[in-house]
C-alpha cells in the first residue's frame, strides 16, 4: 500500500472513487437519497477542488495501482480536523484505515499539534467503535443542517497524541 497526496490531476478519479465508496457505505444508514445528496455536496470534483484550495489535504491509498481508500484533513489552530476517512468495501478489515490513521498521526506530530478531532454519525456504530479502538474520546455532539431537509447528527471525537 502507498499513500499519495491528491493533486489537481487526481481530483476527478478521487471524486468518482469517493462518491461511490461513500454512497455504498451510507446507503443502509441514511438511505440512498441522503447518501447521494451528501456525496454530491461534499465529494464532487468542485467540492474537492474547493477544499484543497482552502488548505485541506486529500490523500489516497493505492494498492496495485487501484485506489482502495482516502482521507481528508485540515490543520486548524491547535489541532487537525479529520473530515473524511473511507475504505473500499473489499478492503475493510484489512488495516487500510489504520494505515491512513497512522499516516495522519505522523503528519500531526510533524505539524506540532497535539490532537486530531472528527465527527461521526451517532448511528455509525462500526466507525464509532474503530475510533474508540484507536483512542478517540467523545467530547461533544452536534446536529448540523446540510440542506435539502437533511441533518448530520454527529458525535465530536478527539484523539490526543
Amino acid at each position: 500500500m502507498e499513500i499519495f497526496t491528491v493533486t489537481e490531476k487526481d481530483i476527478q478519479t478521487t471524486s468518482n472513487f469517493a462518491k461511490n465508496v461513500f454512497v455504498d457505505y451510507y446507503i443502509d444508514l441514511i438511505g440512498l437519497d441522503q447518501a447521494t445528496y451528501m456525496a454530491n455536496l461534499f465529494l464532487s470534483e468542485q467540492a474537492i477542488a474547493n477544499l484543497i484550495k482552502d488548505n485541506a489535504v486529500f490523500k489516497i491509498v493505492k494498492q496495485d495501482n487501484q485506489i482502495i481508500g482516502f482521507y481528508e484533513y485540515k490543520k486548524e489552530d491547535e489541532r487537525i480536523f479529520l473530515s473524511k476517512l473511507y475504505v473500499d468495501k473489499n478492503y475493510r478489515h484489512s488495516k487500510v484505515g489504520s494505515f491512513m490513521f497512522n499516516d495522519l498521526c505522523t503528519i500531526t506530530k510533524n505539524e506540532g499539534v497535539k490532537s486530531i478531532y472528527l465527527t461521526v454519525n451517532k448511528h455509525n456504530t462500526p466507525s464509532y467503535n474503530i475510533y474508540l479502538h484507536w483512542g478517540f474520546k467523545v467530547i461533544d455532539s452536534v446536529v448540523n443542517d446540510i440542506g435539502n431537509n437533511y441533518v448530520m447528527d454527529d458525535y465530536i471525537m478527539e484523539y490526543y497524541l
